[in-house]
C-alpha cells in the first residue's frame, strides 16, 4: 500500500475491472492521490501488474462472489464500477 499522503489519504477505494483500460487508469490515479485502492478484475494476470493496490480476482457478474468480496470491507469511501457487464437482481 502507498504511504498516506495526498488529497485522498485515508480513503478506501474499490475499483472493478482494474486490470486494464478505464478501470486501471482510475485505480492508478486514485493511488497517486493517496487512496488505499482495492482492485478487482476477472483477469488475475493483468491485476498482478498493478503495483500498489490490493488485488483480487473477481467475476463481477457472479452475485455471490461480489457479495462475499464486499463483506470483507468495514467501509468503502469510493466505488468505481468500470465493468461493462454486471449482475443486476
Amino acid at each position: 500500500m502507498k504511504e498516506e499522503s495526498g488529497r485522498l489519504a485515508g480513503r478506501i477505494a474499490v475499483v472493478t475491472a482494474a486490470g486494464q483500460g478505464i478501470g486501471r487508469a482510475v485505480a492508478e490515479r486514485l493511488m497517486a492521490d493517496g487512496a488505499e485502492v482495492h482492485a478487482s478484475d476477472i483477469n488475475a494476470e493483468l491485476l498482478a501488474t498493478l503495483d500498489g493496490a490490493a488485488t483480487t480476482r473477481l467475476d463481477a457478474t457472479d452475485h455471490g462472489a461480489v457479495s462475499a468480496y464486499f463483506e470483507g470491507f468495514d467501509r468503502v469511501d469510493i466505488l468505481v464500477n468500470a465493468n461493462r457487464r454486471t449482475f443486476i437482481s
